[in-house]
């Protein structure tokens, strides 16, 4: 039984997708619940570029909604893409918690499919390291 530590970061990787999907599903179903929906604004969007090996950027949305005590909220959004999803002055719809107002989720295709889509790369790569593991535990003998 010979696991080498790239496999192990790999599955461990995996099983951090699959839990963070996860909670990203929950996260929205509480919301959708027990959110309020109201109407938002692309404010700006903010450009976050990493350096290293190979740099990337993504853009983050400042989205800027009135909640139901009439109280303005502008606030980045947790989810970054590139090229940006979103164009600045773009109206969205919005669920906030109303015991934490600036805790919220543009209501959008991207909002639910992001918790799927961690959950099947988290799954694929657990699966892709037991078959890895499997087919060559046999090439060793």
């Amino acid at each position: 039984m010979n696991v080498t530590i790239d496999e192990l970061i790999i599955l461990a990787g995996g099983a951090f997708l699959s839990v963070w999907g996860i909670g990203k599903i929950s996260e929205r179903r509480k919301l959708v619940k027990t959110g309020v929906k109201v109407e938002g604004v692309v404010f700006q969007l903010e450009k976050l570029t990493s350096f290293g090996k190979k740099p990337s950027t993504l853009y983050y949305p400042v989205i800027r909604y009135v909640t139901l005590d009439k109280e303005w909220i502008t606030e980045k959004y947790g989810v970054g893409t590139n090229p940006s999803t979103y164009k600045e002055g773009e109206i969205v719809k919005v669920i906030y918690d109303p015991a934490d107002y600036k805790h919220f989720i543009i209501d959008d295709f991207m909002s639910i499919a992001l918790g799927v889509i961690l959950i099947a790369v988290g799954a694929l790569l657990i699966i892709g390291v037991f078959i890895y593991y499997i087919l060559n535990q046999y090439q060793a003998v």
